[in-house]
C-alpha cells in the first residue's frame, strides 16, 4: 500500500502543479527524462522533458483561467495512478484547433500516470471528452 500512496501522492501533485499552476520547473523535478504524455485534444504524442514543457505555457495564454480539479479519488494499483478530472477555461487566443473566440470549454476525462520505481513520471495518458469541446467552441454539430 505504500508504494500506492506514495503514486497518488506524486499524481496529485503533477496535476495541482503542472497543469493548474503551469510549473514547468515540476517537470525536471517529477518526470523521467523519456516522459511520454498524450492527449486527444493536442491530437500527438509529446516525448522528453523539454516537450512536455513546451505545452503547458502556450495552453495557458490561450485559454483563460484554465483550471482542472479532481472529481474523484485518485486510484492506484502498482505502478499505475488513475484520475478522473474536470476542466474549465476561456478560449483567448488561437490554441491548436482551437478559435480563440471567447468561447467556454467545460469538459472532463481520465488521466493514467505510469510511476516508476524512483517515483517519477514516465507516461501520462489522457482520455477527454474531444467531441464535447469541438461541439463547444462551433467546430462540430451533430
Amino acid at each position: 500500500m505504500e508504494l500506492e500512496e506514495r503514486n497518488k501522492g506524486i499524481a496529485a501533485r503533477w496535476f495541482d502543479e503542472y497543469w493548474n499552476n503551469a510549473n514547468t520547473s515540476i517537470v525536471d523535478e517529477l518526470c523521467a527524462d523519456d516522459v511520454h504524455m498524450y492527449f486527444p485534444l493536442a491530437r500527438r504524442a509529446y516525448d522528453g522533458k523539454e516537450e512536455v514543457k513546451s505545452i503547458i505555457g502556450p495552453m495557458h495564454d490561450a485559454i483563460e483561467g484554465y483550471h482542472f480539479e479532481t472529481t474523484g479519488p485518485l486510484v492506484a494499483e502498482e505502478d499505475t495512478v488513475l484520475c478522473r478530472w474536470h476542466a474549465r477555461g476561456k478560449v483567448v487566443k488561437d490554441f491548436g484547433d482551437f478559435p480563440g473566440n471567447g468561447d467556454i470549454i467545460d469538459f472532463t476525462g481520465v488521466a493514467i500516470y505510469r510511476i516508476n520505481d524512483e517515483g517519477l513520471i514516465e507516461e501520462e495518458f489522457t482520455e477527454e471528452d474531444s467531441a464535447k469541446v469541438y461541439r463547444q467552441l462551433g467546430l462540430l454539430t451533430l
